[in-house]
Protein backbone atom coordinates (compact mmCIF):
# COMPACT_ATOMS: atom_id res chain seq x y z
CA UNK A 1 0.00 0.00 0.00
CA UNK A 2 2.93 2.10 0.19
CA UNK A 3 3.37 2.55 -3.54
CA UNK A 4 -0.07 3.54 -3.99
CA UNK A 5 0.26 6.21 -1.30
CA UNK A 6 3.61 7.50 -2.62
CA UNK A 7 2.29 7.80 -5.84
CA UNK A 8 -0.94 9.35 -5.13
CA UNK A 9 0.94 12.32 -3.35
CA UNK A 10 3.86 12.45 -6.25
CA UNK A 11 0.44 13.29 -8.74
CA UNK A 12 -1.97 14.86 -6.40
CA UNK A 13 1.13 17.25 -5.53
CA UNK A 14 1.80 17.63 -9.38
CA UNK A 15 -1.62 18.42 -9.74
CA UNK A 16 -1.85 21.38 -7.27
CA UNK A 17 0.83 22.69 -8.65
CA UNK A 18 -0.72 23.26 -11.96
CA UNK A 19 -2.34 26.85 -12.04
CA UNK A 20 -4.92 25.77 -14.81
CA UNK A 21 -5.86 22.35 -13.20
CA UNK A 22 -6.77 24.10 -9.87
CA UNK A 23 -8.85 26.96 -11.76
CA UNK A 24 -10.74 24.13 -13.47
CA UNK A 25 -10.92 22.94 -9.69
CA UNK A 26 -9.42 19.49 -11.00
CA UNK A 27 -8.99 16.75 -7.90
CA UNK A 28 -7.24 13.74 -7.71
CA UNK A 29 -9.11 10.76 -6.85
CA UNK A 30 -7.08 7.84 -7.40
CA UNK A 31 -3.19 6.93 -8.54
CA UNK A 32 -1.32 3.76 -8.83
CA UNK A 33 1.70 2.51 -10.85
CA UNK A 34 1.03 3.72 -14.33
CA UNK A 35 -2.35 4.62 -13.77
CA UNK A 36 -4.36 7.84 -12.43
CA UNK A 37 -7.95 9.34 -12.17
CA UNK A 38 -8.84 12.59 -11.90
CA UNK A 39 -12.13 14.55 -11.83
CA UNK A 40 -13.71 18.09 -12.60
CA UNK A 41 -16.60 19.37 -11.28
CA UNK A 42 -19.01 21.03 -13.65
CA UNK A 43 -19.00 24.83 -12.75
CA UNK A 44 -19.67 27.96 -15.59
CA UNK A 45 -16.63 28.50 -16.05
CA UNK A 46 -16.15 25.09 -18.57
CA UNK A 47 -20.07 25.24 -19.98
CA UNK A 48 -21.06 26.95 -22.84
CA UNK A 49 -23.62 28.83 -20.98
CA UNK A 50 -26.57 27.83 -22.87
CA UNK A 51 -29.66 26.32 -21.74
CA UNK A 52 -27.71 22.79 -22.46
CA UNK A 53 -25.18 23.71 -20.16
CA UNK A 54 -22.87 21.82 -21.98
CA UNK A 55 -18.96 21.21 -20.90
CA UNK A 56 -16.40 22.64 -23.68
CA UNK A 57 -14.44 20.26 -25.11
CA UNK A 58 -11.03 21.74 -24.37
CA UNK A 59 -11.97 21.70 -20.72
CA UNK A 60 -12.42 17.57 -21.15
CA UNK A 61 -9.43 17.51 -23.36
CA UNK A 62 -7.37 19.13 -20.23
CA UNK A 63 -8.76 16.87 -18.28
CA UNK A 64 -7.98 14.21 -19.74
CA UNK A 65 -4.33 15.54 -21.12
CA UNK A 66 -3.56 16.37 -17.41
CA UNK A 67 -4.68 12.97 -16.31
CA UNK A 68 -2.14 11.50 -19.07
CA UNK A 69 0.92 13.18 -17.56
CA UNK A 70 0.01 12.54 -13.90
CA UNK A 71 -0.36 8.38 -15.19
CA UNK A 72 3.21 9.23 -16.66
CA UNK A 73 4.53 10.57 -13.43
CA UNK A 74 3.38 7.60 -11.16
CA UNK A 75 5.09 5.06 -13.58
CA UNK A 76 7.16 2.79 -12.13
CA UNK A 77 9.86 4.39 -13.54
CA UNK A 78 9.13 7.81 -11.61
CA UNK A 79 9.87 10.06 -14.18
CA UNK A 80 10.95 13.56 -13.21
CA UNK A 81 9.57 15.66 -15.85
CA UNK A 82 6.82 14.95 -18.09
CA UNK A 83 5.76 17.03 -21.64
CA UNK A 84 2.88 16.03 -24.34
CA UNK A 85 3.94 15.00 -27.50
CA UNK A 86 0.79 13.81 -29.09
CA UNK A 87 -2.79 13.43 -27.93
CA UNK A 88 -5.59 12.21 -29.99
CA UNK A 89 -8.83 12.65 -28.58
CA UNK A 90 -11.93 11.13 -29.90
CA UNK A 91 -15.50 12.86 -28.85
CA UNK A 92 -18.10 10.36 -28.51
CA UNK A 93 -20.88 12.16 -27.66
CA UNK A 94 -21.43 15.28 -25.18
CA UNK A 95 -21.24 15.47 -21.58
CA UNK A 96 -24.36 15.58 -19.59
CA UNK A 97 -25.08 19.16 -17.61
CA UNK A 98 -24.29 19.94 -14.60
CA UNK A 99 -22.22 16.31 -13.81
CA UNK A 100 -18.83 15.76 -12.70
CA UNK A 101 -16.19 14.52 -15.60
CA UNK A 102 -13.23 11.88 -14.53
CA UNK A 103 -10.53 11.36 -16.68
CA UNK A 104 -8.86 7.60 -16.31
CA UNK A 105 -5.38 7.13 -17.29
CA UNK A 106 -3.26 4.49 -18.18
CA UNK A 107 0.45 4.71 -19.10
CA UNK A 108 0.75 1.03 -21.00
CA UNK A 109 4.03 1.37 -22.88
CA UNK A 110 7.41 3.15 -21.83
CA UNK A 111 10.57 3.34 -24.08
CA UNK A 112 13.22 5.39 -23.24
CA UNK A 113 12.05 8.48 -23.21
CA UNK A 114 8.51 8.10 -24.20
CA UNK A 115 5.47 7.13 -22.62
CA UNK A 116 2.68 5.81 -24.29
CA UNK A 117 -0.61 6.58 -22.23
CA UNK A 118 -4.88 5.59 -23.03
CA UNK A 119 -7.47 7.48 -21.95
CA UNK A 120 -10.85 8.09 -21.23
CA UNK A 121 -13.53 10.26 -20.17
CA UNK A 122 -17.17 9.24 -18.65
CA UNK A 123 -19.26 11.20 -16.53
CA UNK A 124 -22.19 8.90 -15.69
CA UNK A 125 -21.18 5.59 -16.38
CA UNK A 126 -18.36 3.59 -17.41
CA UNK A 127 -19.90 2.25 -20.01
CA UNK A 128 -20.71 5.36 -21.89
CA UNK A 129 -17.79 7.78 -21.91
CA UNK A 130 -17.38 11.23 -23.45
CA UNK A 131 -13.94 10.59 -25.17
CA UNK A 132 -11.18 8.11 -25.58
CA UNK A 133 -7.85 9.14 -25.97
CA UNK A 134 -4.30 8.27 -26.89
CA UNK A 135 -1.22 10.26 -26.42
CA UNK A 136 2.55 10.35 -26.31
CA UNK A 137 4.50 11.94 -23.26
CA UNK A 138 8.37 12.77 -23.26
CA UNK A 139 9.68 12.60 -20.34
CA UNK A 140 13.12 12.40 -18.18
CA UNK A 141 13.83 9.63 -16.18
CA UNK A 142 15.29 9.96 -12.71
CA UNK A 143 17.60 6.80 -13.47
CA UNK A 144 17.83 5.14 -16.83
CA UNK A 145 14.87 2.79 -18.72
CA UNK A 146 16.20 -0.64 -19.03
CA UNK A 147 13.64 -2.09 -21.65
Amino acid sequence: MKVMTTQFNIAQTFLQALPFSSLLKMKMEQAGEGFAVISMPYQSIVSDGSKDDKIYSSAISSLIDTCGGLSVLVHKHLPRDTATLDLRVDYLRTAYPSKTVFARAECYYVTGSVAFVKATATDNCLTDPIATAVGTFAFVAKKPVSI
